[in-house]
């Protein structure tokens, strides 16, 4: 019996710093499919590469009191293996270098997300 094959799972994440709520699902789905085994990424795009700016994810609290920012998801998501993919065009749009954005991300290009998007096996969108 041969045997099975890694499924891979593509994110693509638009909301970032200005609704806040909207950044926790894709985090936590994300987490829970590299716990499945599967090969994930998030390719943070739009609005979205604004969580990764150095500093500001751990002043966003996702649930009031509870102290889990948006930053424990990043850490939980990039420690369960989930690769951090940042758009080469929003960056430029927000000014914004890799030395600006958390380490453990890699650029990614409109026509490089075009092309895993033909090669993933599921793809979803926030």
């Amino acid at each position: 019996m041969p045997a099975e094959e890694t499924k891979s799972f593509l994110i693509l994440q638009t909301s970032g710093l200005r609704e806040p709520k909207r950044t926790y699902a894709p985090l936590y789905i994300a987490t829970a499919a590299a716990a499945m085994d599967m090969d994930v990424s998030i390719w943070f795009t739009m609005e979205g590469v604004s969580q990764l700016k150095k500093g500001e994810a751990e002043k966003i609290e996702l649930v009031a009191g509870s102290g889990i920012t948006l930053k424990t998801w990043l850490d939980r998501a990039r420690d369960a293996g989930v690769g951090f993919l940042v758009c080469a065009q929003a960056m430029e749009a927000e000014r914004l270098g890799m030395d600006d954005i958390i380490d453990g991300c890699e650029m990614a290009g409109a026509t490089a997300i075009l092309d895993m998007t033909l090669e993933v096996d599921r793809v979803m969108y926030f």
